[in-house]
């Protein structure tokens, strides 16, 4: 996310008297203390990185998750049209193109990300199909697993 869209969606929520506090960072090294947060939300993000980034961003997630907290991410899985499009960068990952831009997709079985939460407790987990239309063309599909 560049810096003008926060600063669009902080202005948003202040006009409407709320605070956000959104802020620019790296999923791979929070900015937040140890158990300090009681909800993370993670929808269509964490896959655009290759899988080893991935299963960081998800451990300082967990880092930052106070006890008892929840934590809602997503992935994208295996049965999406676009799994082998793009440049292969191994193991269901690779870089498409986006808006003219290179951005990685990682893709994933069913589950092949459980190994990430054993320490958790699963309240939802669901492999579902989205379908969307875009310019005209149909597509996306994802795996949503809640912790």
């Amino acid at each position: 996310m560049n810096v003008e869209r926060i600063q669009k969606a902080n202005q948003f929520a202040e006009m409407r008297g709320q605070n956000l506090n959104i802020q620019h960072g790296d999923m791979r090294s929070l900015s937040f203390s140890d158990e300090s947060i009681s909800f993370v939300y993670s929808y269509n993000s964490v896959f655009h990185m290759r899988k080893e980034d991935v299963k960081q961003s998800i451990n300082e997630m967990k880092r930052v998750l106070k006890p008892n907290g929840v934590l809602f991410v997503n992935f994208l899985t295996v049965k999406d049209f676009r799994v082998g499009e793009g440049v292969d960068l191994g193991d269901n990952q690779y870089e498409q193109i986006e808006d003219n831009e290179p951005v990685i997709h990682s893709y994933y079985d069913y589950n092949e990300a459980d190994a990430m939460f054993d320490d958790m407790k699963l309240i939802y987990k669901e492999d579902r199909v989205l379908e969307r239309i875009y310019e005209g063309k149909k597509y996306d599909k994802d795996l949503l697993i809640t912790y």
